[in-house]
């Protein structure tokens, strides 16, 4: 049975087994067409590189068509509504509530749309901050939300993480992001120590295949 904190959401929404056509009867249905550009954007992202390394390129787009679906929780319900699920959340969490989405969506995904892959489900959890020993699938949408993000003025780093991901260095891709959130840190409201402790992860891992190369 569903949540009832979920129920609001869920009102006049009917899953089928096409999650492209239900995702986008769902953001239609709650007047949210921005999300859905973007969803719809890295779902073609997240696809192409599952191709690219050898991942099932279905599991990729429902990942992708899924990761953002709590955006339609308005940002002030939505620790309330994490806590109503039972979702851990971490005190750095409740610094700035919107990090939770991709948990909240995580829940979404399961109660609203019936996904119980959780492969799936592990990386629409992660598809903000990133973790530690995370799947080729986590990766692949991880950077797919990046570089589909449609961001005003100068952002010459996603392009970087574009062509290390399509040259098939997805893990340089992903350090040359977690490493720009890091070198903002100080203005940032959050950090979140699941991105710290991947990025320190990443960075052994370079080290240690820089010393093998020498």
């Amino acid at each position: 049975m569903m949540n009832s904190v979920l129920l609001p959401f869920a009102e006049g929404f009917i899953a089928t087994d096409h999650t492209m056509n239900d995702v986008t009867a769902f953001f239609k249905l709650h007047n949210d067409l921005d999300t859905l550009r973007h969803t719809l954007q890295v779902a073609g992202e997240a696809t192409r590189l599952a191709e690219l390394y050898g991942v099932d390129p279905v599991a990729a787009e429902q990942a992708a068509l899924l990761h953002d679906i709590s955006n339609v929780i308005p940002i002030p319900n939505m620790l309330e509504a994490a806590e109503e699920l039972s979702i851990s959340i971490l005190d750095e969490e409740r610094k700035y509530s919107r990090i939770v989405h991709q948990k909240l969506s995580t829940a979404m995904a399961r109660e609203i749309f019936g996904i119980d892959d959780e492969k799936i489900l592990f990386a629409i959890e992660c598809h903000t901050t990133f973790k530690p020993n995370a799947s080729l699938l986590d990766r692949i949408l991880f950077v797919a939300d990046k570089i589909s993000w449609n961001l005003s003025g100068e952002h010459p780093y996603l392009q970087v993480m574009r062509t290390k991901a399509d040259g098939l260095e997805l893990d340089a891709a992903i350090l040359i992001y977690l490493n720009q959130v890091w070198d903002q840190r100080k203005r940032l409201k959050l950090v979140h120590p699941w991105l710290i402790s991947a990025r320190e992860q990443l960075l052994g891992e370079a080290e240690l295949r820089n010393r093998a190369e020498r």
